[in-house]
């Protein structure tokens, strides 16, 4: 990797992360000087806002820390830094809420990638259930105020009223203001409220041992007019040289008199510790492990925690692995003469580079590879980091490391063309995707590396086609990128395990079980020879959708629940989120008939797809909240849920795909009313999936084709699936005989049994359940009396719902009804029911009372889903 001819590559800043000491209250060194004086200014009552307001250098995080010390048990503490994006401030959030309330939040391991202001306002209605007030503390260590303002006011509205707001900020955002009052009482604490009194200034010179007899001494002291951290310092130097320091002098010459007063600390420290501090600065936070792979040698654990313990330069931060964090100030005076030494700098950068990579943290080690100097290792770690990268939707990192990819020339920038699309991939930038694809391709013509170009362009593409929902599309694009008609694959393994991941989704949404299972053996096939971890991830996706395909939903469910555990702990999300394992668990759940858990997982994978801009997972768990609601006999809510569904699509451009995807769950809602009208328009159009074939099959019997019956003898019986189907199918049409119908049903059972089917039985007609009872009664196992108890309740709900209109409605009406379901004009009803019109439309407004509708439409949808009609 190189940068631009001519150019100094950029100075890189170490990525800290998110570490545990951020959600931790900061520890205070023992020779703090307690300001217990000043807690009277933060105790004000839930819900309100304390903003603590100055510069640097006056105290605000150490005074809000010991008084929140005083109220451990109900504070909230997070540290934001400046490169903290929103979903990474809501994760901090949770944990410093899980430090005071063990087990928090449980939905935030499960559900990831939702919104971060749906984040936040789920934290709030969980804290607000407690019944306790909290204390949330946020520390603001941010600059960019323009950006904080949205943040503010995203974020705050949703805050709970059991909540006290304590901001540490360093400037003002008055915009935000209002949204603080909105909440309660609002109050700010400044810089004269921090400023050291008198009496503090001399209370932390007795503590130096300080003459303050001198008045040159006490007249430097007194020129820092209270400003904490000038004062510390002068104290420590004035201390150690006993002698005044000019410090009025410093405030008029120069821009940063704390800069200079640090520096001049720094430089009359011992050789040995100033050593030490300088290397230890290239990183903002460390531990000992690491500080001895920085140190060496010179390593020591006891006087790293004594210069902790005095607090001038580190203070160690909480947590079961204590870490030290740098003042920011002294850093950067001390990086700056860490980076005076060369040799120094790349040795610390190397070792940091070693011992990330045993820890197999790619992409931690890369930065270091990189600012060591050590390209060859650049090159050789990145495409694992980039992956790493990716699959964490990190798109701004790839981005910003995509001038490192190539030089100026015609093949560099086309080298850095593909890690920027990758990164805008992953930040779901879809159409600067798409324009990428094409430009690149366009500039890699008669060049050597058109035919790699030509693979990645393809496979970005596969990700967009797939996203969008145009499965034509992504069909041909995962053909280039992994089949390409000229030159070798050149993709890495661990992209064509990606894209293996990625068809097996599309063919899993269509049921085509045959097709999974072979992406399955291919995978499999190529997996060994990478040893990066997320291989593995892919497999375990990929085999928990052949697992639910063939109908072992016991396992399916296991390993649907494993994967999804495996991908958030790695912090996978966007286009590499683990959706189809929340999908599948969702689906095991309704075969469970565990409809409440099914429904949640539903909704979880429907506001992921919606967040990652995943599609077909969106519209296909929508689908099952129609399904849903036409079961439990809504049926106009149910096709008003398919009707918003198909007004969503249309914002799509060639939404004929997502139309389908709808289409699907339309067929179930009318077959469940018997609508054999609408239903025969649909199947027509239907995707030739096995669950549209089944339903046709239905179809074609209700409408007197023999074809039926030669189908079902022809039904493939070679998975648990399909076996269990093609029973039951066998059991209808020899329902008549009873023998030859418990037999077969028999067989269905036994496979059921082995895998945990139970709502495919429930969904049978009221004769099937009644052998299923019958053969629970000669055989009560475990598995077939809870069978027969849900059939049996079933049975019951219909009933009601049955009984609970006709109960009501006069046979006359009940005759009008009928008539409804024709096509026929109500002047033609009347006219065959030999009354007269007025009196038709009598009936017709009692009828629409009693069933609670409003037309003739949805008269009849309910009659059918109540079994009426």
């Amino acid at each position: 990797m190189k940068a631009k001819t001519g150019e100094l590559p950029p100075e890189f800043e170490v990525t800290s992360g998110i570490t545990l000491s951020r959600t931790l209250i900061p520890t205070l060194p023992p020779n703090f000087l307690s300001r217990k004086h000043l807690f009277s200014l933060l105790e004000n009552p839930s819900p309100s806002t304390t903003v603590v307001l100055a510069p640097a250098g006056y105290g605000k995080t150490s005074l809000v820390a010991e008084w929140a010390q005083s109220q451990r048990d109900r504070v909230i503490w997070v540290t934001l830094t400046e490169s903290d994006t929103l979903e990474e401030m809501s994760a901090i959030f949770i944990q410093a809420t899980r430090n005071i309330l063990p087990g928090f939040a449980t939905w935030f391991d499960t559900e990831p990638g939702i919104r971060p202001v749906e984040n936040v306002r789920r934290w709030g209605n969980e804290l607000l259930a407690t019944g306790k007030d909290f204390i949330l503390v946020i520390d603001n260590l941010r600059q960019n105020t323009a950006r904080d303002v949205d943040i503010a006011v995203k974020l705050i509205a949703q805050f709970p009223p059991n909540l006290q707001l304590v901001s540490i900020r360093r400037d003002s955002i008055e915009t935000v203001y209002a949204t603080f009052a909105a909440r309660g009482p609002l109050s700010v604490i400044g810089v004269s409220q921090l400023s050291f009194s008198k009496l503090e200034v001399e209370a932390l010179a007795s503590m130096s041992k300080i003459n303050l007899e001198n008045s040159s001494i006490r007249e430097s002291l007194e020129a820092a007019h209270g400003w904490p951290t000038a004062v510390s310092m002068l104290v420590h130097q004035i201390a150690k040289d006993e002698k005044p320091i000019d410090f009025e002098r410093i405030v008029s010459s120069q821009a940063d008199p704390l800069r200079v007063l640090a520096t001049s600390v720094i430089e009359t420290l011992d050789p040995q510790i100033r050593k030490m501090l300088t290397a230890l600065s290239v990183v903002q936070e460390f531990s000992h492990e690491q500080a001895e792979v920085i140190l060496g040698s010179d390593y020591s654990y006891d006087l790293i925690n004594q210069i902790a313990l005095e607090g001038n330069f580190f203070s160690q931060v909480g947590g079961s692995t204590p870490n030290f964090y740098f003042s920011k100030l002294v850093r950067e005076v001390l990086l700056v003469e860490l980076r005076k030494d060369k040799f120094e700098k790349v040795r610390i950068h190397t070792a940091l580079l070693e011992y990330h990579e045993n820890r197999n943290e790619p992409n931690l080690a890369l930065e270091h590879a990189y600012l060591a100097g050590d390209f060859e290792r650049v090159s050789e770690l990145f495409p694992d980091a980039a992956r790493i990268m990716h699959s964490r939707g990190n798109g701004r990192e790839l981005i910003r490391w995509s001038v490192f990819a190539g030089d100026a020339s015609q093949l560099g920038l086309l080298k850095r063309a593909t890690v920027e699309i990758t990164g805008r991939l992953a930040s779901l930038e879809y159409h600067s995707v798409m324009s990428m694809v094409e430009q690149m391709n366009f500039d890699a013509q008669e060049t050597e590396l058109a035919g790699f170009i030509k693979q990645i362009t393809h496979g970005a593409k596969a990700y967009v086609d797939f996203a969008l929902c145009r499965f034509d599309d992504f069909d041909r694009s995962f053909e280039i990128a992994m089949n390409p008609t000229t030159g070798p694959l050149m993709l890495g393994i661990e992209e064509q395990l990606a894209l293996y991941r990625l068809a097996a989704m599309r063919h899993f949404l269509f049921d085509e079980t045959e097709k999974v299972e072979a992406i399955f053996t291919q995978a499999k096939t190529i997996a060994t020879q990478s040893k990066i971890s997320q291989n593995h991830l892919m497999i375990s996706a990929i085999n928990a959708m052949v697992l639910f395909l063939t109908g072992d939903y016991r396992r399916a469910f296991e390993a649907a629940s494993i994967s999804n555990s495996q991908f958030v702990r790695n912090g996978f999300v966007g286009i590499f989120g683990p959706i189809e394992s929340t999908f599948i668990m969702a689906r095991c759940q309704l075969e469970f008939s565990n409809p409440r858990e099914a429904l949640e997982l539903f909704g979880q994978a429907r506001t992921l797809g919606e967040q990652w801009q995943q599609w077909p997972w969106y519209f296909f768990a929508d689908g099952y909240f129609a399904r849903d609601l036409v079961f439990t006999g809504m049926v106009t809510e149910s096709l008003e849920n398919i009707k918003r569904a198909r007004e969503k699509a249309n914002a799509f451009e060639n939404s004929s795909d997502i139309q389908s995807i709808i289409d699907l769950s339309e067929i179930f809602v009318r077959l469940t009313v018997n609508d054999f009208d609408r239903l025969g328009v649909l199947l027509e159009r239907a995707p030739k999936i096995t669950y549209v074939q089944q339903v046709r099959m239905t179809y074609d019997d209700h409408m007197g084709k023999k074809s039926a019956l030669i189908e079902a003898k022809n039904l493939p019986a070679r998975t648990s699936r399909e076996k269990i189907w093609k029973h039951l199918v066998e059991t209808s049409e020899v329902i008549d005989r009873e023998q030859a119908a418990l037999k077969e049903m028999k067989k269905a059972l036994h496979v059921g049994a082995a895998v945990g089917a139970k709502e495919t039985f429930l969904r049978q007609s009221r004769e099937m359940g009644t052998l299923i009872m019958k053969i629970a009664g000669e055989n009560p196992t475990v598995y077939l009396e809870d069978l027969a108890s849900s059939v049996a309740e079933r049975i019951k709900s219909d009933n009601n719902k049955t009984s609970e209109f006709s109960s009501s409605l006069t046979k006359r009406e009940l005759e009008v009804l009928r008539h409804l379901s024709t096509e026929r004009p109500i002047s033609a009803i009347a006219a065959s029911l030999h009354i007269s019109l007025n009196t038709m439309k009598t009936h017709l407004k009692n009828l629409y009372r009693k069933m609670e509708v409003d037309g003739r439409v949805n008269a009849v949808e309910k009659a059918k889903a109540h079994f009426l009609l």
